[in-house]
């Protein structure tokens, strides 16, 4: 598509567009360069210095008000949000600043609606009308109209007594908006109000000029070369004929919509605060784009047409993982190293489990064929029991888990047990999970017939995207270990006896070098992973995983080492050919209970660190247990017979088969994270 690139980087630029987009509050940089009314401009030729520096301090300060304002949106303090607009409306007048004025009393009704200060928001709205009317510069005045009839439409769809009113002010605001965008010549700002108009159409049912003011503004949108504004007016096409029955004409909406996508995050870097905006409005896009496949493929009497709508739900699931991970971690280079996801991998099943609003649906991969399995429950009601299941798993004084642990397997695993259960060697269930799936370990899953646990019956991993995995066999051939731990109590957390007999029992089975307590220092660790090719690094420490990626850490014995940081360490070990880092192993690492944005920073892990594949924890372990695991896994591992997945199956086993331990809350949590060769 011409001009992606400098358009993409506008992205960035632009925050403005992103507010426009997402419905946001504008910041005062959507008005920079943009003159007051023509009178402040003459007046400012006649005042005294003094008066200048007067008008100028009230500007400012007009402007770092309402960008505090928006601040206090973000957290949702309301309120004082209200009394900081109408504090920054004040400052702009007294300025001089008719233009910044009118955005803070934009602003200012959309806290008011998001307070459900109804009455309130009416006035403002009102009044920032009024001063629109006045401004010179067309282009701020389209830009703020549109803003005005955005919130215009939200009132009308949160107050039941204003919605008829308001739905017919907000769409003589989106006219008048594209009047003035007409005017201007800003075919972009054209694009925005045709398609929020037809937005409110769709709204309220009217699907045929709906569907003829978003063709519009696609149409503008192309003209303008806005591939930000394009996807959106794309999808709202794909959503339009999806509800008017048009499937085939929806799914090529949504197919352009992705296509729209994958442009704009191939071509450009978004900033930490635009992608973070950006990507958290994409979910939606691919949620009901693979929702729509799934049902064509069971629809479909032909098999080869079902296979190729399967593929297609897969490989939109796998550009909505890689995208949700570039958000998490602020990484555009991930694309890079997607790969196209692999049809058949020798003696793997790759389940995606995929939640949709009315349902849970799993597309199976075995051998080089696709298969979708309905479970018989909903969405929210799955979420439950996982939540329910987490919880109970980390209570090892209790057997509640058993029954969680029977109804979540009854419901996603006996399903596909036809595909389990062929014939051969078990086969390794490879999961790439979603949301509140994240947080919890397949492991524990367990047939109520049999009585056994998943992990009795298949070696197990997961990943958080196919096409970012790179799936090679564990080469154990001269392989050196980094083993670092601490056993003393730092920086508050609780001591780790254990683990100094852990570090020297897993160094038996690799050479290398060994960091242990007042050793292992932030700098010491740095030095060894930037000139030695370890192909293991094992560190025993506490360590967090949040929902921000800035919140992940691993305790050094002198400071805190983030997983950026620790990226950086590890350095270009990702491209090195002869010696990659074949595994991250963090032993007592633990990532926030019921975050599913904290599970997936663990599930990055590997990523992030560059490592083919990490082993770590959900939740905080038992400290001798921990031990026993890992010496039980490096042995297997040693075994140039027995793949990753079989390691930490059997590691799991041997602990499961122990009388102390047999609670999956002792052995559950340890996941084999991307490779599992």
């Amino acid at each position: 598509m011409r001009g992606v690139r400098a358009a993409a980087r506008r992205i960035c630029e632009a925050a403005c567009v992103i507010a426009l987009l997402c419905g946001a509050f504008l910041p005062s940089g959507v008005l920079a360069g943009t003159p007051s009314s023509p009178q402040s401009c003459q007046a400012s030729d006649r005042v005294s210095d003094g008066t200048a520096q007067t008008a100028a301090a009230s500007k400012g300060a007009a402007a770092e008000q309402l960008e505090r304002s928006n601040t206090l949106v973000e957290r949702g303090e309301y309120a004082a949000a209200l009394a900081g607009y109408e504090e920054s409306e004040r400052l702009a007048r007294e300025s001089g600043d008719a233009a910044l004025a009118t955005l803070a009393a934009a602003n200012g009704a959309r806290a008011a609606v998001e307070a459900e200060n109804f009455e309130a928001a009416g006035v403002k709205l009102e009044r920032a009308l009024g001063s629109i009317e006045s401004l010179s510069d067309t282009a701020a005045r389209a830009q703020l109209l549109i803003h005005v009839g955005r919130t215009y439409a939200l009132l009308g769809e949160r107050d039941p007594a204003a919605r008829r009113s308001a739905t017919r002010r907000a769409a003589d605001v989106f006219q008048r908006a594209l009047e003035v965008a007409k005017a201007a010549g800003d075919t972009r700002l054209r694009s925005f109000a045709l398609g929020y108009l037809g937005e409110l159409y769709e709204h309220q049912g009217l699907q045929i000029d709906a569907s003829g003011l978003t063709r519009r503004a696609i149409h503008a949108a192309e003209l303008a070369d806005a591939p930000d504004a394009l996807y959106r007016w794309q999808w709202q096409l794909g959503r339009i004929e999806a509800a008017t029955g048009q499937t085939e004409r929806a799914l090529g909406a949504y197919r352009d919509t992705v296509a729209t996508l994958r442009d704009i995050r191939t071509q450009t870097a978004l900033s930490a605060d635009a992608a973070g905006s950006f990507q958290s409005r994409v979910e939606p896009i691919y949620t009901e784009f693979v929702d729509l496949l799934l049902a064509q493929a069971a629809a479909a009497t032909d098999s080869d047409e079902n296979q190729a709508l399967l593929v297609e739900a897969r490989d939109a699931l796998e550009d909505l993982k890689v995208a949700e991970l570039r958000d998490y971690f602020r990484d555009s280079c991930l694309d890079a190293q997607r790969k196209t996801a692999p049809d058949a991998i020798p003696n793997t099943i790759v389940i995606y489990p995929v939640l949709l609003p009315d349902r849970v649906e799993l597309i199976v991969s075995r051998d080089g064929r696709l298969e979708s399995h309905r479970l018989p429950i909903d969405r929210d009601t799955l979420i439950a029991e996982v939540r329910a299941f987490r919880e109970a798993l980390e209570r090892r004084n209790s057997r509640h888990y058993l029954a969680l642990a029977n109804t979540l397997y009854d419901w996603m695993i006996r399903p596909i047990e036809s595909v389990l259960q062929q014939e051969g060697d078990p086969a390794t269930l490879v999961f790439v999970p979603d949301g509140a799936l994240r947080t919890i370990p397949f492991a524990a899953l367990r047939d109520r017939e049999s009585k056994r646990f998943l992990i009795e019956m298949h070696p197990i991993a997961v990943t958080p995207s196919l096409t970012l995995t790179n799936v090679q066999p564990f080469e154990s051939d001269q392989i050196r270990m980094l083993a670092a731990g601490i056993s003393e109590s730092v920086e508050g957390y609780s001591a780790l006896p254990a683990v100094g007999n852990e570090i020297a029992a897993v160094r038996e089975f690799y050479p290398g070098k060994t960091l242990m307590n007042g050793g292992f220092q932030v700098e010491a660790l740095r030095s060894e992973l930037t000139d030695v090719p370890y192909g293991i690094v094992h560190i025993a420490s506490h360590g967090e995983f949040g929902g921000e990626a800035s919140d992940n850490f691993l305790l050094a014995y002198d400071g805190r080492v983030s997983m950026d940081q620790l990226a950086a360490m590890v350095g270009a070990t990702r491209f090195r050919a002869k010696q990659p880092l074949e595994l991250l192993t963090l032993s007592a690492c633990e990532s926030a209970a019921g975050d599913d944005r904290a599970a997936l920073g663990l599930a990055g892990v590997a990523l992030r660190a560059g490592a083919r594949s990490a082993v770590a924890t959900l939740w905080s372990v038992n400290d001798q247990a921990t031990a026993e695991f890992v010496v039980a896994f490096y042995r297997q591992l040693n075994d140039p017979e027995q793949s990753r997945a079989q390691a930490l199956q059997y590691a799991q086993i041997e602990l499961l088969s122990t009388r102390h331990y047999r609670h999956p809350g002792y052995w559950a949590p340890y996941l084999l994270i991307n490779s599992w060769l």
